[in-house]
């Protein structure tokens, strides 16, 4: 059923977004050939190749997702020459983009090369977003090459938002889609570009009062350099998202790799913690943040023996203390590799009970952070409905009933509140069969 409406989605986008271009070709011939058709020609043609340059140098958010810089090169078309240009240039430079791994600049794929599906794809979501772009911009009453102030400073702005903003909400869709980024990673993501990308959209309106001058070519070209620094901003950012999803998951691995009972266990106390979190009317920034500090809350077990770790009895007293600890070598790990602080609190303090008698720093009530507070209803369900080399799994209602005692004691009333108005909505139990 997924891969049912991910086609639908993926030709939905691609046929409206060829409609579109072949409208927007046709608009711009008849408006602008007429007049010169030589000169028209050549400057499509260079329009189309700053494009072409813009789209051949990506920021690559996986191995397979990348975004480009293109949308400063369609602001710059869009200003001077309006929308139908604007879609114009961009469909032609697709013959002209040519698209370089990160390892060495080797080219993986252009027009010719790479999967169709895909191109026009890509295609699709950009020329949808110039033309809703352009169409919120003509309600201001604005007219391609007026540089009237301060009405083509707003447009300039309105442009650029909405172009970015659309084309983002289609391409995180797809991904939704395709391998499962669900909506709080893909919100953190798009919030977290916004400060990297809209503040380099000027440049766009800067290059279209360069080529309105003499030898206007040769400055806009100029203005390249500020494009790749550009590019560089982004590419760090995204690099840096990427290589702490790196790290999450490589630090669940170790764990799950010593302790195979716990397989899939960080994931599924995800899974819950975002359920109740959502119950809460907890953000999505916050829920991203909690997401993060769930898959990493027992990362601090690798630092308990495996004497006691797989233990399949009961634990002595000595042995319950070293267990104990490692809330705390959790929090020194995620402090280390520099994670936020709110993901460091969770790992710290997800065995606090709200009572104040929990481990490590017997914190009470509101003392615990909100997020640590889901955090342990979460562990402790899972742990409850999964089984152990010692026991089988509890049913969820036995599981439920025991949380719903401990409300006021162990657990936060309002965080047990939410999860039994999740578990209504929710089917819980069923899958955590330790391996």
């Amino acid at each position: 059923m997924q891969q049912k409406w991910e086609r639908a989605y993926t030709w939905g986008i691609i046929s409206l977004g060829l409609l579109l271009a072949a409208g927007a070709i046709v608009i711009a011939v008849r408006q602008y050939a007429p007049v010169d058709v030589g000169d028209y020609l050549r400057q499509t043609l260079y329009l189309t190749l700053i494009c072409a340059v813009c789209r051949s140098l990506p920021v690559f958010l996986s191995s397979n997702k990348a975004m480009d810089l293109s949308v400063i090169s369609i602001l710059m078309t869009y200003l001077t020459m309006g929308t139908a240009q604007a879609i114009t240039v961009f469909t032609l430079s697709t013959f002209f983009t040519f698209s370089f791994n990160e390892q060495g600049g080797k080219r993986v794929s252009c027009i010719y090369n790479s999967d169709p599906v895909k191109s026009l794809f890509n295609l699709g979501s950009v020329v949808i977003a110039v033309a809703v772009s352009g169409l919120v911009c003509s309600l201001t009453g604005w007219r391609a090459g007026e540089f009237v102030y301060p009405r083509v400073l707003l447009v300039t702005a309105i442009f650029a938002i909405f172009a970015f903003l659309v084309n983002t909400l289609i391409m995180m869709a797809l991904f939704s889609m395709i391998d499962g980024l669900d909506r709080y990673g893909a919100l953190h993501m798009l919030v977290g570009l916004i400060p990297n990308v809209l503040p380099v959209m000027p440049l766009g309106y800067v290059m279209a009062l360069f080529l309105r001058q003499e030898n206007g070519t040769l400055l806009v070209l100029f203005m390249l350099l500020p494009l790749l620094l550009a590019r560089h901003g982004w590419k760090l950012y995204v690099d840096s998202i990427n290589q702490q999803q790196r790290l999450v998951d490589a630090l669940n691995a170790s764990m799950e790799a010593r302790d195979p009972y716990t397989s899939g266990h960080a994931k599924r106390v995800s899974e819950y913690a975002m359920m109740i979190a959502s119950e809460m009317g907890v953000n999505s920034r916050d829920i991203y943040t909690l997401q993060r500090g769930a898959l990493l809350h027992d990362v601090g077990k690798v630092g308990v023996s495996d004497t006691v770790l797989l233990k399949p009895g009961k634990l002595t007293p000595e042995e319950r203390e070293h267990i104990e600890a490692h809330p705390v070598i959790g929090a020194n790990i995620t402090t280390q590799v520099k994670f936020d602080k709110e993901i460091i609190d969770m790992v710290h303090h997800h065995h606090e009970r709200y009572d104040g008698n929990g481990y490590p720093d017997k914190l009470k009530g509101e003392e615990i952070s909100r997020n640590a507070r889901i955090l342990a209803v979460a562990d402790t369900l899972d742990a409850m409905l999964s089984d152990r080399p010692y026991r089988k799994g509890m049913e969820k209602e036995r599981a439920l009933t025991l949380i719903r005692e401990a409300s006021g004691t162990q657990f936060d009333p309002q965080v047990v509140e939410a999860l039994m108005r999740a578990a209504e909505k929710n089917a819980l139990g069923g899958e955590n069969k330790a391996c």
